[in-house]
């Protein structure tokens, strides 16, 4: 990119001026002349200078005080000044120059090359210097857009959230009068029609309800208020007590399903068992949904114990039809499922793994897929837990 290179040559001989005009002749610099240094002082205040280059004897005010009063001012004070001067090159002058601000110090008569191969350089410090104020401008309004779409999107995500939050109650409150009320005609004396079509509302609602809960709680996460309810429980009881919801489906498909825990895993824990039985849940019926023989293991195991804090794993195995090498990527992805004749067959809102990743990142772990080693899925989660103490 090119910039203007303004170059200030303060000195109140005209025959210097061309000297070092001569010596420019062939480069894009603009040379400025100022004869004194109240020129110059006013010349820094009009225009933007790569580079000065002063004499030190000059009516008025010497070159050694103008340098002084350029870097007293915050506009001027980071221009290299370069002191071409007649001035002997004793110590003394060195010093003197150096302390007014200088960055070199020149004696007349002086080398073309070498009074020019300096400037060049300086120039080039000049215009890196520039592109970086350049660069940095531009990051700074790219910073200022960017806050401003994070800033929209936020309200525009509190705004969904709160909308689905109250649709989805709404929509529950009614729903739960339908399923009450299929439930009734369920154990009513109906004809087999009519007790086919309760069955389906019963089925329907159930369905429809699941939906809404998991939306309810993808928004109530997403949205930061889903908090944890740390309580005394028994890890034992809580497992045997969720996969007890699933033997009479297992045992209606034929099913086996088995679980173990290390025993290395204290009996009584402090942590949130209905946050982990919505994960246990959601992999289990997942689990049973997907396998048509075989049956599902779920095992627990002691990773890590410091200071009273522990790390849990589960891991939930299954026979089923397996996942997709080429979908492992997107299974925790909201409104995800890993294929349409998949969702067609088995149904779902793509939520349900989602929620689960969610759910153990708050209880302070992780959770990835893998396949099986013959066939089916394996899901494993980590969650961190602390040791119980009884009352």
């Amino acid at each position: 990119m090119d910039y203007p290179v303004n170059i200030l040559l303060v000195d109140d001989r005209p025959d210097e001026f061309l000297s070092v005009q001569a010596l420019l002749a062939d480069t894009p610099y603009r040379l400025v002349g100022a004869s004194s240094g109240m020129d110059a002082l006013k010349c820094l205040l009009e225009q933007e200078f790569a580079l000065i280059i002063m004499d030190v004897l000059m009516p008025d005010m010497d070159g050694f005080e103008t340098a002084k009063r350029i870097k007293m001012r915050q506009k001027s004070r980071d221009i290299p000044i370069i002191f071409l001067t007649a001035l002997t090159s004793e110590l003394e002058n060195y010093m003197i120059a150096y302390t007014a601000g200088a960055i070199d110090f020149l004696t007349k008569p002086f080398h073309p090359i070498v009074l020019k191969s300096k400037i060049d350089g300086f120039v080039r410090l000049y215009k890196t210097h520039k592109e970086l104020q350049i660069k940095s401008q531009e990051l700074e309004a790219a910073n200022v857009v960017l806050t401003e779409l994070k800033e929209t999107a936020e309200v525009a995500l509190r705004i969904k959230s709160g909308f689905l939050a109250m649709m989805s109650h709404e929509i529950r409150t009614p729903l739960n009068g339908i399923i009450a009320m299929s439930d009734v005609l369920r154990t009513s004396e109906l004809e087999t029609d009519d007790l086919e079509m309760a069955e389906i509302i019963h089925t329907s609602g159930h369905a429809l309800l699941s939906v809404i809960n998991h939306i309810l709680d993808f928004t109530k996460i997403e949205s930061g208020k889903m908090e944890l309810d740390y309580e005394l429980f028994n890890l034992h009881a809580c497992l045997k007590e969720t996969m007890d919801l699933f033997r009479a489906l297992a045992k209606e498909r034929n099913l086996s399903m088995e679980m173990d825990i290390d025993p290395a895993i204290p009996a009584l824990l402090v942590g949130d068992p209905n946050r982990l039985r919505q994960v246990l849940n959601n992999l289990i019926g997942n689990a049973i949904k997907f396998t048509a023989s075989g049956g599902v293991k779920v095992h627990t195991r002691l990773r890590q114990s410091l200071d009273g804090v522990l790390q849990l794993e589960f891991v939930v195995e299954d026979t089923g039809i397996g996942i997709p090498a080429d979908k492992m990527g997107y299974l925790f992805q909201p409104f995800t499922q890993i294929g349409a004749t998949i969702n067609r067959k088995f149904g779902g809102t793509g939520l349900g793994l989602s929620i689960c990743k969610m759910l153990v990142e708050l209880m302070g772990g992780t959770i990835y897929a893998k396949q099986g080693i013959e066939q089916g899925a394996v899901f494993i989660f980590t969650i961190q837990v602390t040791e119980g103490q009884p009352d």
